[in-house]
């Protein structure tokens, strides 16, 4: 008897952990679907200040109408080829390659962004937290009511029924919220596209595409996830508006055909760095003689290792075009990249002339004049260094490395090992941050403030039992 009890106790406990790892990959989805941060996510992010600004300037319109910050928006580049886009916590806005890349023209992008500055507007993204904790709240009940269930005799039969009715409760909790919110952002969107001079023919265009996309996800399994609208219902309520709206329409003609142009450039740039040389040269042949073409051939040409050819491509591009930061900034990147940092010092700075605010040519023609490696240029790029905030280098923890550098060579071995361990605080090596803060501790002047930041990294290392600074 007590030999068959433990067989059965043993069944029991393996359906029960079954669907324990069933019901955490369940609950795991809910934090999938609405992740707020690309490290959360493991999203491969890429820069480009010409990219980011164009994004920028297609947004801003968006969130003025829709009454939210310009200043504060973040906007990231997704290295993804599907045809999506997300909004997150804090005015964050994650555009993917692919979206870029696929999309015929601005208007189809813009209609994207419009959809996700609904989301920001209508609050989606911090109700989400909390229907998700709703949700969360009713899945654990479930797991402890199956486990009461199998404890009180009822077996793992009552374990898995009382904890499926939970999981599917709180699955349809989200999946109903998420198909609500994704209803209401598609209408405010519509309006801001009427608002900011645009019509609706991006929109549907880019719901086509999302439409076809849709056509080869998973059927089985991703269909009892599916926490938007399906494509065909959102167009038919985009088309249905379009009808409404028609006779009251007003676009803004110049602003969308400069949008357009601004888009065949940037997608162009965009093509040349991630699509093999070859393709690109197909799509931009050496007929066409457009900006966007020229642009993508010179990206490819560095690309397929002719940089002689790549670098008389750019020249020919800052001839016609001397005012444009960007070709110098392109020239900057072919010369240091190739090792010649010397000659990449000169266009990196006119293309900060030309672009004062920039962060990440002011970041290249740092990387430049340190690898160029004399005096002069480590004092230049200390006084560049100078002007990052302490926000500004957390956001990019390349700027303390650079700094570290920077003081390093400069003979400041205190100050370099305090920039080392905030950039390996903000890289995630815990065990180099802490060996950085306490050689900083050592070295830095008494109550200084770079050795009071390097106490306070060292404090919150330490396990939480004990947080006594030992730095001997």
């Amino acid at each position: 008897m007590i030999k068959h009890l433990t067989r059965l106790n043993i069944k029991c406990i393996f359906r029960y952990k079954m669907l324990m790892c069933r019901a955490v990959l369940m609950l795991l989805f809910l934090f999938w679907s609405c992740i707020t941060t690309a490290r959360a996510q493991n999203l491969s992010l890429i820069r480009d200040e010409e990219i980011e600004r164009a994004i920028a300037f297609y947004l801003t319109p968006l969130f003025e109408k829709a009454g939210l910050d310009v200043h504060n928006m973040s906007i990231h580049l997704v290295k993804d080829d599907s045809i999506n886009a997300f909004a997150a916590r804090g005015l964050h806005v994650f555009i993917h390659t692919g979206l870029l890349l696929k999309a015929d023209n601005a208007q189809e992008v813009i209609a994207v962004l419009a959809h996700e500055t609904g989301h920001i507007a209508g609050g989606h993204i911090v109700r989400l937290y909390e229907n998700m904790r709703i949700a969360q709240r009713s899945m654990l009940l479930s797991m402890i009511l199956g486990a009461v269930a199998a404890a009180a005799g009822g077996g793992a039969d009552a374990a898995v029924g009382a904890m499926l009715g939970g999981v599917n409760s709180s699955q349809s909790i989200f999946a109903a919220y998420r198909r609500s919110e994704e209803n209401a952002a598609d209408q405010v969107a519509v309006s801001l596209l009427q608002k900011t001079g645009h019509d609706f023919s991006g929109f549907e265009t880019i719901m086509r595409k999302l439409q076809d996309q849709e056509k080869y996800q998973l059927t089985d399994d991703f269909v009892l996830w599916r926490s938007h609208p399906a494509v065909k219902e959102r167009l038919s309520f985009i088309l249905d508006q379009q009808k409404q709206k028609k006779v009251t329409f007003s676009v803004n003609r110049k602003r969308v055909a400069f949008e357009n142009a601004l888009f065949e450039r940037i997608r162009a740039k965009l093509f040349g760095f991630l699509y093999p040389s070859e393709k690109t040269m197909q799509r931009y042949p050496l007929t066409d003689t457009s900006l966007p073409a020229r642009y993508a051939r010179a990206v490819a040409t560095y690309k397929d290792g002719q940089f002689k050819k790549a670098l008389e491509q750019v020249d020919r591009l800052i001839k016609d075009y001397p005012d444009d930061p960007y070709f110098y900034e392109l020239k900057g990147q072919i010369l240091f990249e190739t090792g010649q940092a010397a000659q990449a010092v000169l266009p990196y700075q006119k293309a900060l002339e030309l672009l004062q605010d920039s962060i990440l040519i002011r970041i290249g023609l740092i990387q430049a004049q340190i690898a160029k490696d004399d005096q002069a240029s480590l004092i230049e790029a200390r006084k560049l260094l100078s002007g990052f905030t302490l926000a500004m280098k957390n956001e990019i923890p390349l700027v303390w490395r650079l700094q570290a550098i920077v003081d390093g060579r400069s003979g400041d071995q205190g100050l370099a090992a305090y920039a080392l361990a905030e950039y390996n605080l903000l890289s995630g090596n815990k065990k180099e941050a802490e060996m950085f803060a306490r050689r900083a501790i050592k070295l830095l002047p008494e109550s200084s403030p770079a050795q009071l930041r390097a106490e306070d990294i060292l404090y919150g290392l330490r396990p939480s039992a004990s947080k006594k600074i030992d730095v001997k």
